[in-house]
């Protein structure tokens, strides 16, 4: 028994059969009809490939041979395609280097042509992007053309003046809201005209007039202007011990005059560089009256004040019967003046009757005004500044009635009364719940302005 035995799990066999065998492996030729005898594995065998695996291998390689020799020409068109793609984007790009570098030249090759066919443009206003910047004041943009009255009676576009929406900062908000609270005071006036308006009939409001006076509040004990511990404006509510004192000085009235004709002229100036849109700021009107108030009594009714004027250059008279609606006071401890709101009825008197009165019925008073108005529409304000001339009788040392005249300096301002119950007719059925209270911003705004102007002076 060898190794190859005892790996195939063989079992001993004698020695003939060994004689046998080995004769028989020996001779060359196999008898026919033996059964084939099974192949014996020994350790060369098992550690080595036999002839069948090499010649499947043989067979594989054949196969894996031809396999890429049908291969080779495929992947070469793929070569050649890809080949052709780059160059054809070679080509677009180059086409492309070529119309870049050929564009500056090919316009300015039209622009020449143009510059010798046409004639250059003669502009009568310089172009936008020509044209010189000119900041607002405020920062605010520039406000609306303003068109013909509408149906409603009211001259003024409905676009807002005080956007709550906007900031001047894109990180800021006006409040934790998005609105901004009124101011108290402007608030307050508001209120107290609008339940003043409720009370005034339709077919009155042609008569109705609202003016803001400059004095002073006056404490009526100490004669001196009142002293309430407050520093800034507010609504003063204490009319028993105290009146107002209406009038302003010479030296201010004279500032706010100078400062309304400032704006006029660099109004104009801006109008000559193109830069205003209307020719004038302030619609000015000077005036020379007389006015002479008597005091008219009727049976079962209380005596009314009538005033009569008459127009110095013209001797035009006409005559007024003023009515006290209402009146508001605005303590500004922080500039020289406070101001009196005053809310009244303005009938007029029928020219019949005013033959009877002058002739009948002597004056209780008489003042000659000078009188320079500024109307201002796009703040639906008129600014009157006059000087007041009051005769005041004397006698001298011999008893001799003596006439003297006292100066006197008034500033007041009077609202567009039509515009203002137009916004509050819309603030009334809902349609415009701001435009109402802006009116009254707007119009104490400008007596701060002529308020501050003469603080400002008086503090230099």
């Amino acid at each position: 028994m060898n190794v190859g035995s005892i790996l195939n799990n063989d079992g001993p066999v004698d020695a003939g059969s060994v004689t046998a065998n080995s004769s028989a492996s020996n001779s060359p030729v196999a008898r026919p009809g033996a059964s084939a005898r099974p192949e014996r594995h020994s350790i060369v065998n098992l550690l080595n490939d036999d002839e069948k695996s090499a010649k499947n291998k043989n067979i594989l390689n054949k196969k894996d041979a031809e396999t890429n020799v049908h291969a080779k020409p495929t992947a070469a068109v793929d070569t050649q395609e890809f080949n052709g793609d780059i160059i054809t984007q070679k080509a677009g790009k180059t086409d492309e280097n070529q119309h870049v570098q050929n564009a500056p030249v090919d316009e300015l090759t039209r622009l020449h042509k143009l510059k010798s066919s046409t004639k250059p443009t003669r502009y009568t206003v310089p172009p936008i992007w020509a044209q010189e910047w000119s900041p607002s004041k405020s920062g605010a943009p520039e406000p609306a053309v303003q068109g013909p009255p509408d149906s409603s009676g009211t001259y003024l576009s409905s676009k807002r003046v005080f956007d709550p929406s906007i900031t001047t900062s894109v990180d800021l908000e006006c409040s934790i809201t998005g609105v901004i609270p009124p101011a108290s005071v402007t608030r307050t006036v508001a209120e107290w005209v609008y339940a003043n308006f409720t009370e005034i009939p339709n077919d009155q409001r042609q008569n109705v007039e609202l003016e803001a006076k400059f004095g002073l509040i006056v404490d009526k004990r100490s004669g001196r202007r009142i002293d309430i511990s407050v520093a800034s404006e507010c609504i003063f509510t204490d009319k028993a011990n105290t009146h107002f004192d209406m009038g302003v000085h010479e030296v201010g009235w004279r500032a706010m005059c100078d400062f309304l004709d400032e704006l006029e002229r660099k109004h104009q100036e801006d109008g000559r560089k193109g830069l205003a849109k209307t020719k004038h700021k302030f619609s000015r009107l000077e005036s020379d009256v007389i006015d002479r108030f008597y005091e008219i009594s009727e049976r079962n009714s209380q005596p009314k004040t009538m005033r009569i004027s008459t127009d110095a250059l013209s001797k035009r008279q006409w005559g007024i019967n003023k009515q006290r609606l209402s009146d508001l006071y605005i303590h500004n401890p922080s500039c020289m003046h406070d101001l009196r709101l005053s809310l009244s009825y303005e009938h007029p008197i029928p020219d019949t009757s005013l033959e009877s009165i002058v002739t009948k019925t002597q004056p209780v008073l008489t003042r000659a005004k000078k009188r320079t108005s500024w109307a201002h529409r796009p703040t639906v304000t008129t600014f009157d500044l006059t000087r007041v001339q009051t005769p005041r009788e004397s006698k001298n040392m011999k008893g001799k009635k003596i006439v003297d005249q006292d100066t006197s300096y008034e500033v007041e301002l009077e609202v567009d009364t039509p515009e203002l119950f137009s916004g509050y007719d819309l603030f009334k059925t809902g349609a415009d719940t701001i435009r109402f209270e802006e009116l009254i911003e707007i119009f104490l705004n400008n007596a701060r302005c002529l308020n501050n102007r003469v603080t400002k002076m008086a503090n230099k």
